[in-house]
């Protein structure tokens, strides 16, 4: 059964697919969108110390977002 959760909450590891955002018109949700943030696109969590900002690998790039941004983002996990 799979788990639908903000991407700031994601776990390292776990490829996850981008499902949404919290709010369609935000400005974290234009941007993030432009970005690749693209429903069904599979996404995860890069290793990294580092706790926020947190990185992450989506398309081929690793993205750095602070965990504020990160909590506009849904995902889903296996």
């Amino acid at each position: 059964m799979s788990k639908t959760l903000p991407l700031a909450e994601m776990s390292q590891g776990t490829i996850y697919q981008v499902l949404g955002f919290e709010s369609e018109t935000s400005v974290y949700a234009q941007k993030l969108h432009k970005m690749g943030f693209v429903k069904g696109t599979p996404v995860s969590l890069a290793p990294v110390a580092m706790k926020d900002p947190i990185v992450v690998q989506i398309r081929g790039s690793r993205v750095a977002l602070r965990k504020t941004e990160a909590k506009h983002v849904l995902v889903e996990g296996a």
